[in-house]
Formats: C-alpha cells, structure tokens, sequence
C-alpha cells in the first residue's frame, strides 16, 4: 500500500515538474498588411479593356478599404494576406458577408497597383489577369 502510494505521488509531482518546464504554446496570430506605400493614399480604380468606365475613389485603412462608386459606398476588406515577394501578396478580398474571392495584388510602383483574380472568366490558369483584362488597376 505504502509503495503504490509513493509511486502515485511520485507519479503527480513529475507530471507537475513536466507540466511547470513546458511552456504554454499560444498562436501566433501575425497580420500581414499591404505596403504602407498602398495603405496611405488614395487611390483611383480604373478600367481594364474589358470593364466598362469607372472611376472610383478608394481609401486604405489597414486591410480595409471604403470604395466610392456613383452608387454609394462599399466596404470591402482582405483576409489571409501573404507576402510572396517585394511585390506580390495573395489573398481574399470580400466584397461582403456572402461574396468573396482568392486575388492577388500585383504592386507595380508606388504610384500604381493592380488586383488580379485568382479565375477571372475566358483566361486559362490562376491569376491570369492583366491589365487588358481581369485585373482591376489602382493609380493615384
């Protein structure tokens, strides 16, 4: 009896010492951000040759973005951005609750960016857009 109890408490104060050495492991939730070049302008999104004629006024705030069009305003905001290089970032843009889709974000020059879908309708391949068609062109 005296031995079981001693292996029992001998038992539970390793498993103490095991749990107090381990350190508690958390997620590390990193947002990525487009460059602060993009987020602190405003930007006009223009036409490709596919799209008819608009104009509308976009402002950056972190990876949200309040786009102006002749019909009032859209909210619209990027989820799982990653950096794949000094100039180019996948991820998802929603459009709202329902509606969203894969884009990449294609950074030409601080002046000028574009956002390619990831299927875009009549092109073969993903992220196959370009500015004569399928992407949408922000300049400033």
């Amino acid at each position: 009896m005296r031995k079981t109890m001693l292996i029992g408490t001998l038992a539970s104060s390793l498993l103490f010492s095991t749990i107090m050495i381990m350190p508690a492991t958390t997620a590390s939730a990193k947002t990525t951000y487009l460059p602060k070049s993009v987020r602190s302008h405003k930007w006009y999104r223009l036409t490709d040759g596919y799209q008819a004629g608009y104009h509308d006024k976009t402002i950056f705030k972190g990876n949200k973005m309040t786009v102006s069009t002749l019909g009032g305003k859209a909210h619209w905001h990027f989820t799982g951005l990653k950096r794949h290089s000094k100039k180019i970032y996948y991820g998802r843009l929603h459009y709202s609750k329902k509606n969203s889709e894969p884009v990449k974000v294609k950074i030409i020059s601080s002046k000028h960016f574009d956002i390619i879908p990831k299927h875009f309708s009549w092109l073969k391949g993903n992220y196959t857009g370009n500015e004569k068609m399928g992407a949408s062109i922000y300049k400033r």
